[in-house]
């Protein structure tokens, strides 16, 4: 009689599995290996271990400083740059208000508000919130240009450049060493007119040189 295949399998599955039964438990019925004995430490003996060959103390370590220098893993095959050091750490950032220089300050009540300085060599605009460095300018006051970072405040002043003296030219007809009166200086004797003529000529003068200072550094001239 010929046993099918399946007949076959669950007998060898049977059999393997009575020898692995045989295997785990013991005749009693008790489980076999279930306590793991450690071995008992073998201690080395150095006495008998190899020294280092003869040749091992002759080796020259300089061969190995272009393999520091050149290091094998690296891309650029350089080794990689020092740390900073402490004082770069503690830097501080540079001061955007150094060498800054007002020219004037603008503005009103319909048209925008903004100063004309000299920042990092360059005379430019600068108009109400825009920024120099971390500094963002907020609001003019009187003849201060005020910034605000943080809750801290910075405050730049237009300082009024004095005006060149005017040379002093020589009367005609008068005698030797004799000078003209300088523009807008009055003298002692003269009447409320001359005086009041002399004054406005002064002004006029005044305005005048602060209108070319002005058109050189690019701002809208003014009338008062």
């Amino acid at each position: 009689m010929t046993l099918s295949a399946t007949r076959i399998l669950g007998i060898l599955i049977l059999l393997l599995t009575l020898g692995l039964a045989a295997l785990w438990i013991k005749p009693d019925g008790t489980l076999r290996n279930t306590i793991w004995t450690p071995p008992q430490a073998v201690m080395p003996d150095l006495q008998f271990a190899d020294p280092l060959p003869a040749s091992a103390s002759k080796v020259d370590v300089a061969l190995f400083v272009e393999t520091l220098e050149r290091p094998l893993f690296s891309p650029n095959r350089r080794p990689p740059p020092p740390p900073p050091k402490e004082e770069e750490k503690k830097a501080p950032p540079p001061d955007p208000f150094a060498g800054i220089h007002v020219f004037g300050l603008y503005g009103g009540e319909d048209s925008p508000s903004g100063m004309l300085a000299k920042v990092d060599g360059k005379v430019r605009m600068v108009s109400i919130n825009d920024k120099l460095g971390a500094w963002t300018f907020k609001s003019i006051e009187d003849r201060e240009a005020v910034f605000e970072n943080g809750g801290e405040t910075r405050k730049l002043v237009l300082v009024a450049a004095k005006p060149a003296p005017v040379p002093k030219a020589p009367v005609p007809g008068a005698p030797p060493g004799a000078e003209a009166p300088v523009s807008g200086q009055i003298p002692l004797d003269a009447t409320a007119e001359q005086r009041r003529q002399a004054m406005e000529e002064a002004q006029r003068e005044r305005l005048r040189r602060r209108n070319e200072i002005r058109a050189r550094a690019g701002a809208r001239p003014v009338t008062k």
